[in-house]
This record gives structure tokens, sequence and C-alpha cells, in this order.
């Protein structure tokens, strides 16, 4: 009606935290752009342990929003206490393997994920736009930006050398050997979704470690998709956990087989 106030009832509101809880449904625009990127296989809202794609053991979600305009876009699985400590056991599991791989091979399968992040840096720009806010142009650069980091260490990966150092002692050498730490736990936020999780990951992987994410629960679309890439690439599983921080942040760091 004419004159009538339409700012009444907002679309999204904010609690004392600053975090959505409630919001508009998903307008037709942007259920087309969800499907395409379901279709496309990057579009996943299941927790990844073991290689394996899961529900939260309780059933419990994670609400993701547009911060645009309020729009619930996708519904994550809510990882907790258990679902941690299995996907730490999990990456401890193929770290016995990924870490006697060559380092000629750990390369090559770091190129493979930087090439799979290039081919889908257009699927990949669509989903931090959705979830992260931030426009297109500048959401697909971050991809390229964050494939970047792959592609240094997956050459990186091919000189992960020792040392020989001058002794004290006249007949002897000491050798300095550089070994894979085990589990890496990694946290990373909510501004550079995707960038920030391969300038993290991509180093661990180069030197033979596995890992364990913990994305910001606002933007734990484009981590998923990440990992999804990883796993077709021959990486052993790089496990985003969703939850909101502090109790699993404090359970990996109290977890002996997490670093």
């Amino acid at each position: 009606m004419a004159g009538e106030n339409h700012y009444n009832h907002p679309i999204c509101t904010f609690n004392s935290a600053g975090f959505i809880y409630s919001a508009s449904k998903m307008s037709m625009e942007t259920e087309t752009v969800v499907a395409r990127l379901k279709s496309s296989g990057l579009f996943r809202t299941k927790g990844l342990i073991g290689g394996k794609w899961i529900d939260a053991y309780d059933g419990k979600t994670i609400e993701v929003y547009n911060p645009a305009n309020g729009e619930v876009i996708a519904s994550v699985a809510c990882m907790g206490e258990r679902e941690t400590k299995d996907a730490i056991s999990s990456a401890y599991d193929a770290f016995t393997h990924w870490s006697k791989l060559t380092a000629s091979d750990r390369s090559n399968r770091l190129r493979k994920w930087y090439n799979l992040l290039i081919e889908h840096k257009e699927e990949l720009g669509q989903l931090i736009t959705l979830e992260q806010g931030k426009p297109l142009k500048e959401a697909i650069g971050e991809v390229v930006y964050g494939a970047s980091f792959i592609e240094f260490f997956a050459e990186e990966a091919k000189r992960v050398n020792g040392d020989i150092l001058p002794s004290p002692l006249p007949d002897r050498r000491l050798f300095v050997l550089k070994q894979p730490v085990g589990v890496v736990g990694a946290i990373t936020p909510w501004n550079f979704p995707l960038a920030m999780i391969t300038r993290k990951v991509g180093p661990a992987l180069a030197c033979g470690c596995t890992v364990v994410i913990k994305p910001s629960e606002l933007t734990p679309l484009s981590a998923l998709a990440a990992a999804e890439l990883a796993l077709q690439s021959g990486i052993p599983p790089v496990s985003p956990i969703n939850k909101h921080p502090p109790m699993i942040w404090c359970l990996k760091c109290g977890h002996g087989r997490c670093s």
C-alpha cells in the first residue's frame, strides 16, 4: 500500500554476538545458482571423515546464510566431539601412508589439486560469493590466489631437504633430517575462506603431514568444496570440522595426535 513502511519486517535479525538467527528462504535466482553448484558435485553439506561424506552422528546441522540478503543457502553437518576425534584418528591413519610417499608423488598430487582448483574457479567463486558476500570477481580472484599456494608448495614438496653441519669433532658430521610431525590442526577465518585454507594446508601436505580443518562456521561451503577437490586429487582427506569454535578447537589442541 502507498505510504506503508516496508522496513518493519527485516529479512534477517542479529543477536548480540552479531550472528544471524532468522532469515528468509532462498530466492529463485539463488536456488538456480545452488542447483548448478550441486550438479558440479562441489556443493557439499556433509562432513568428511576417512574419505567418506557423512552426516553428524546426532543429525545436527548449522545453517549457512548469504550475508547480502539473509537467505539460508545450506545446512551443513554440525560435527561434535566424537566426529572431531574420529576425524583426527582417520587423519593419523592416513598420515602413515602419506608420509611414506616420495616427494615427487606428493608434488604430483598437489599439482593435480591446483589444476582442479583453477578448472573450477568459477564454481568456487560463486560459492564464496554466496556464503561470504564478496563480489564474484573478487571471489574468483581469491580462488586463483588460493590455488597459487598449492602450486607453490607442489614445487617445494620436492625440496624438503636435510642439512649436514660441521661438528666440533674432527671425524664427525652432524646430520639434520626433516620429518613430518603428524596430523596438523588448522583454524581458518571467514574473510578469505578458501585462500587461508590452502595457505595452511599446502605446506603441511608438502611436508608429509595430514590435516584437519576448522573453517569458520559462517563460511564452510568453500572449505568442503576444496576438500572434495583434494580428495579427487588423491590427497588424504582434508577433513573440515564444522562447529562453533571453542569446544572443537580446545579438543584439537588437547588431542595427542594433532599438532
